[in-house]
């Protein structure tokens, strides 16, 4: 363990941010493993143990206070300030957990594990940087843009935009996700995808918590919403670049480019 040097705030480029339970948040500098600190301390202390040298981490996930580090490395779980690896070995972009069982998006499609093995689920020829899990349709973000699977018809649907889809959310009934090139990619409800430059923005990423979802970009952090049939950004902060978010009841937790972990009030 080391302590950072930054005491009051870690100036670093950070791609993810977590609550990991009601006093301690978990974050990822670009290319410098994770750091963790109790939320009323102004340190933060590096947690990189069993991680492999070279660890970029591309998402934190947590799932019943366990701990999980998507990587250009595989995807790891933190026990006791330990990681171990799950034996998925290739890169991961995101995971998220069904009751007992696991789903990857990698670099060579989507898999999942229902113990100690990981199976390939579907697409090892795309690489899967998000994904939904839906009652009829399984959503996929890959690096040509956009597939969808019915699960009733086993059928597929592409959309090849020329451009990844990198996140993914569904709000009002609608597929919502963000691309590479930093444009809002949004369902029009009749079988297309429509996308949109917001002015000068470029949104990292969209993301879901609790029932409300956000974009992160590099003007500051927007709530979506809709005015009528239309969609819209409702500004939370700006003036920073956001990269990633989390919440409880009381704050928003802002993970940023050049400015550290942000704390924000909700009310």
């Amino acid at each position: 363990m080391q302590i950072s040097t930054n005491p009051g705030g870690l100036v670093f480029h950070f791609s993810s941010i977590k609550r990991l339970s009601s006093d301690v948040l978990v974050a990822a500098p670009l290319g410098q493993g994770i750091v963790h600190k109790k939320q009323l301390s102004d340190e933060w202390v590096e947690n990189n143990e069993g991680l492999p040298d070279r660890t970029h981490i591309n998402r934190l996930q947590v799932y019943e206070d366990q701990l999980y580090a998507c990587s250009n490395k595989g995807l790891f779980s933190c026990k006791d300030e330990q990681w171990s690896t799950t034996e998925l070995a290739v890169s991961c972009y995101q995971y998220k957990k069904y009751n007992e069982v696991g789903v990857a998006g990698t670099s060579c499609g989507l898999w999942y594990t229902e113990g100690a093995e990981w199976n390939l689920m579907m697409r090892s020829d795309v690489i899967v940087y998000d994904f939904l899990y839906l009652p009829q349709y399984v959503v996929l973000g890959t690096n040509e843009g956009l597939s969808i699977l019915d699960r009733l018809t086993t059928s597929w649907m592409h959309f090849k935009i020329g451009s990844s889809v990198t996140s993914l959310a569904v709000h009002h009934g609608r597929i919502i996700g963000a691309t590479e090139h930093g444009e809002l990619f949004v369902g029009n409800q009749r079988g297309k995808f429509e996308r949109y430059l917001i002015g000068k923005m470029f949104i990292f990423s969209i993301v879901t918590r609790g029932n409300e979802v956000f974009a992160c970009t590099d003007r500051g952090l927007y709530r979506l919403s809709y005015i009528g049939n239309q969609i819209s950004l409702m500004a939370l902060k700006i003036g920073c670049q956001v990269t990633d978010v989390d919440m409880d009841d009381r704050f928003f937790y802002i993970a940023t480019l050049f400015d550290g972990v942000q704390q924000l009030n909700r009310l």
